[in-house]
């Protein structure tokens, strides 16, 4: 958790929003870490650096297991 906030600001990489830091974890706008590429799909990047980015709570659980598809004008998930 430490190296993920000391290496990319607290910017959710799914909805480009910035986060709260000081937010209880349990608040749908909290800050915490997800799997670009999700463990399921692929084990071996479960703690590897490059596959980890902030994201809010919400953003990061409407997500799940999927991938995200970032498009011009919207957003959806896989």
């Amino acid at each position: 958790v430490e190296q993920v906030r000391r290496t990319y600001p607290p910017i959710c990489h799914l909805c480009t929003m910035a986060i709260d830091v000081s937010l209880h974890h349990h608040d749908p706008l909290s800050y915490t870490i997800d799997h670009v590429i999700p463990i399921s799909k692929d084990e071996t990047k479960a703690e590897d650096i490059t596959n980890l980015r902030p994201a809010h709570r919400s953003c990061n659980s409407r997500k799940g297991a999927g991938t995200f598809v970032k498009a011009k004008f919207s957003r959806r998930w896989k």
